[in-house]
């Protein structure tokens, strides 16, 4: 019988684990056959640790944003800066406010969190797949496709969304939601690009600095200035992938239902860039005939990037669904941290802040048991 059984490989598992009691016994179970692959691939394998400048309201969607402010307070963006670096990783910060290691080694900081978690007398179990979780006599049984059956006093899901496939996300931990009747708002894709009903292919890979604003037929719904690039389907860059995010919580909160989604961006979703002199490109200049009276340009969207290419999933189990430790109310001693909850961030580090202030306070509420 564990006390603790961790149910995911992500960030928020591994801190999870870290600060849990280390005289509680403790697995983590993992799907996949390595550990932290999300980690590992944030930006762009340098491993974008946290943001310095963190202001929830601006920086996240979901039905209760605030909540970060809770998180933040225990346990911050400093705190995680401060955590790394006095265990030997230095840290830099670059555009956007992106934290991100100095050694660009995504993997020390990997390394780091499995040494510590391993420190803290935690299990691992590898390249097992979980079938069902179920709770019997106050008991959870996890059960896995091998057949054999791992009893619990509490479970920890932090299976992350179901975006990005390839790190080995299936939406499992919406399954388990669903299994004990928890609450939660539709998935949808954030962090992707988008496709246009314009080819813009030939300005591929170009790139520059312009202001993205997005709008409901006329109705505005975000705009954001940064980075920007254009593809062969569409568009790409942070400030796509963010106004991506703001798409899906507008959809959701219209009743959109994905099947739907396509449908509606074609007729009711147009974009517009607004070029800015100190980036632009003859390419784009001439591609788009613009002149000193005419800096924007009126785009279409005719639908997102894949599941596969999304970085997080939006949407998740809704935070009204659980206490202040992540415990639901529903369901004594289960918890669910990370990206399985309705509560995402832009790109540049805001999402792996989230699971790891989740971890930290899900770890940390076990002293009390």
């Amino acid at each position: 019988m564990y006390d603790i059984i961790i149910l995911g490989g992500w960030a928020a598992w591994l801190f999870c684990s870290i600060w849990a009691p280390k005289n509680q016994k403790k697995i983590i179970i993992e799907k996949n056959t390595s550990l932290g692959k999300k980690v590992i691939l944030s930006g762009g394998e340098r491993c974008n640790v946290t943001n310095i400048d963190i202001t929830p309201e601006d920086d996240y969607f979901g039905e209760n944003i605030k909540v970060m402010h809770s998180l933040m307070a225990k346990f911050s963006n400093y705190d995680m800066i401060d955590w790394i670096e006095k265990r030997g990783i230095t840290t830099c910060v670059e555009d956007r406010g992106r934290v991100i290691l100095e050694s660009g080694k995504s993997k020390d900081l990997l390394d780091l969190l499995i040494q510590e978690s391993s420190k803290n007398n935690t299990e691992i179990q590898k390249a097992c797949t979980i079938t069902k979780v179920e709770k019997v006599d106050g008991v959870f049984l996890v059960h896995l496709s091998s057949g054999e059956s791992i009893q619990g006093k509490n479970v920890v899901v932090a299976t992350g969304g179901k975006s990005f496939a390839q790190v080995g996300t299936d939406g499992f931990g919406y399954n388990i939601a669903r299994d004990f009747d928890i609450e939660m708002t539709d998935p949808y894709r954030g962090l992707c690009g988008m496709i246009t009903r314009e080819d813009l292919a030939e300005l591929s890979w170009s790139t520059l600095d312009v202001t993205l604003s997005v709008y409901d037929d006329k109705k505005y719904l975000y705009d954001e200035k940064g980075a920007f690039l254009f593809t062969h389907t569409g568009l790409s860059g942070p400030i796509v992938f963010n106004a991506v995010i703001k798409l899906g919580e507008h959809l959701r909160k219209l009743g959109i239902k994905e099947s739907q989604q396509k449908a509606y961006f074609e007729e009711h979703i147009t974009l517009k860039l607004t070029f800015h002199e100190e980036s632009m490109t003859k390419r784009v200049h001439s591609f788009f005939e613009l002149s000193e009276i005419k800096n924007d340009i009126i785009l279409h969207l005719a639908d997102l990037r894949s599941w596969a290419e999304a970085k997080v999933t939006g949407g998740g189990v809704k935070i009204s669904e659980l206490t202040n430790t992540f415990e639901c109310r529903k369901v004594e001693h289960l918890y669910f941290i990370g990206e399985v909850l309705d509560l995402t961030g832009k790109t540049g580090g805001f999402n792996l802040q989230q699971a790891w202030a989740s971890g930290y306070i899900c770890g940390r509420s076990f002293e009390s048991q």
